[in-house]
């Protein structure tokens, strides 16, 4: 029996894993949900080239391993080829989003179970559901200021009983955090990474695109816009250590 071919041309991105059949040479692009039927890294599966001419089956492994809100950004820089350049202030918008909210999972939820291996993990899930029902309708604004507020925060829950009293309390995080606070920060590198995501615009532009107006960016705009979210978020991760969405992650202490 002939042993099954890897593909050797790949490209990942959020939603889909492409790979080039080794066979027949057709570009494949497997979206993770529909054809992939999975969202976790791909680090082997056999699957069939989708050229009708060809239906043979190969391999696909080595995926890219990053939190969603990496993958956001990675993405832009195929859509700034395409010239997509709205799409490009969209998805730099969604990463921001999904930054915070990584965080918020992260601080609140997988840290406190991971210092106590006694906690029920029902518990654990019932206040997962409990956060992503809080802050659904927050606003980029909202979500912003209960992140900075959060870290200008000394007090960390360290059990999931207190993390759930303070996921009560967010709405108490979602005034603009002030200047000062932000400059009083021991840590001067990161009170400037905090300065520099409250003076960001990214959710302005972000509207203007979205709203009736269908404002279309300058390539000078996304590109500007997505170093600065490189240099935010991407600093941010690693001063807060938001490195993974894997709760084991933080179970194994890193």
């Amino acid at each position: 029996m002939a042993e099954i071919p890897y593909a050797t041309e790949k490209e990942y991105t959020y939603e889909n894993f492409i790979a080039r059949c080794p066979l027949c040479g057709f570009r494949n692009i497997f979206n993770r949900v529909t054809d992939l039927q999975e969202t976790e890294p791909i680090g082997f599966r056999e699957v069939v080239c989708l050229n009708d001419q060809c239906k043979q089956t190969f391999n696909i492994n080595g995926d890219l391993v990053s939190p969603a809100f990496r993958m956001l950004v990675f993405d832009c820089y195929p859509l700034k080829e395409e010239k997509k350049y709205s799409y490009c202030i969209l998805n730099l918008a969604q990463a921001y989003e999904v930054f915070f909210s990584l965080y918020l999972r992260v601080e609140l939820l997988f840290r406190p179970f991971s210092q106590d291996p006694d906690q029920d993990l029902n518990e654990l899930n019932v206040l997962l559901l409990k956060l992503c029902e809080k802050i659904k309708t927050y606003s980029y604004r909202n979500l912003r200021n209960i992140f900075v507020n959060s870290v200008l925060l000394t007090f960390r829950p360290s059990s999931l009983e207190e993390a759930s009293q303070f996921i009560n309390d967010l709405d108490k995080l979602t005034d603009t955090p002030s200047d000062v606070d932000i400059a009083n920060l021991p840590d001067s590198r990161l009170s400037q990474l905090l300065q520099m995501l409250k003076q960001s615009n990214i959710n302005e532009l972000r509207n203007q695109v979205v709203h009736k107006s269908a404002y279309r960016p300058s390539l000078d705009e996304v590109e500007d816009t997505i170093e600065e979210t490189r240099g935010i978020l991407f600093s941010l991760e690693r001063y807060l250590s938001i490195d993974s969405d894997d709760i084991n992650w933080y179970n194994r202490g890193a």
